[in-house]
């Protein structure tokens, strides 16, 4: 399976031209033998959009857009996207990755909610329950969103050790990927990012680190899609990761 990992520079809130730049990327990525394209969570609506989340009209043109989307893709893709919570109680919205194909539509909410730093998530979404791998073209996916990956508690140090700034203090409750892995019978055949991950001084030696200590622990390949450029005062260095089971590293898109 060949897929195209895609570091989307997203505009907040413009989502013809996000959804374009998407479709645009997407037959490029067909016409070079991709079975997948990747995109960065929130591609449609770009990240953060904060409290532009609480506009009705903003949400339902981002389902229009998300809509047209999946009609006008030819390829199979993975976006972060917004969607409503069913839930009756909690928060309207979840952020999600959806996995789009002409057969079927596949939706994972990000479970781990950051509000620490510049992040506030939990402010605007309920948090989704726990995943299960999916099977695309005859392949064990576990899909997560940005914050869900780190929370291993074996790998902890290397989020914390001389990077105190880098990362929160406290883990959460529970582990997104360990449960993914859990899951399946036989192992993930590959574990997937989507992240619109800040950065700043540091953080790209700590998430290397941190990807490929995990690669190596389930012997399963990483696939991790980061947003790219600025959006107010957050700058995103994209710095896209392939990383075989053996936590070598196989690709890495270019910074900034």
């Amino acid at each position: 399976m060949k897929i195209a990992a895609i570091q989307l520079n997203p505009v907040i809130g413009d989502f013809t031209a996000n959804s374009s730049a998407m479709l645009n990327w997407a037959k490029k990525a067909k016409e070079e033998g991709a079975d997948l394209a990747i995109f960065p969570e929130m591609a449609i609506s770009g990240y953060p959009p904060q409290d532009l989340l609480e506009r009705p009209a903003f949400i339902a043109a981002h389902q229009l857009a998300m809509q047209s989307l999946q009609e006008q893709c030819g390829l199979p893709i993975l976006f972060g996207s917004i969607t409503p919570c069913s839930s009756p109680t909690g928060k309207p919205l979840h952020n999600s990755a959806i996995l789009s194909t002409p057969a079927f539509c596949h939706a994972v909410h990000k479970q781990l909610l950051p509000t620490y730093d510049v992040f506030d998530e939990s402010r605007y979404f309920e948090p989704g329950g726990a995943t299960t791998p999916v099977q695309f073209q005859g392949k064990i996916l576990g899909i997560t969103i940005c914050e869900d990956i780190f929370n291993d508690p074996t790998l902890f140090d290397l989020l914390t050790e001389g990077f105190d700034d880098a990362e929160p203090s406290k883990l959460y409750a529970h582990n997104p990927v360990q449960n993914l892995v859990d899951a399946s019978e036989t192992g993930l055949d590959i574990l997937i990012n989507i992240a619109a991950s800040p950065f700043h001084l540091r953080k790209p030696e700590v998430k290397l680190a941190f990807f490929r200590q995990l690669a190596k622990k389930h012997n399963t390949p990483i696939i991790y899609v980061n947003q790219v450029g600025g959006q107010d005062s957050l700058v995103f260095d994209g710095q896209s990761l392939v990383i075989d089971g053996s936590g070598n590293v196989l690709a890495r898109a270019p910074r900034f």
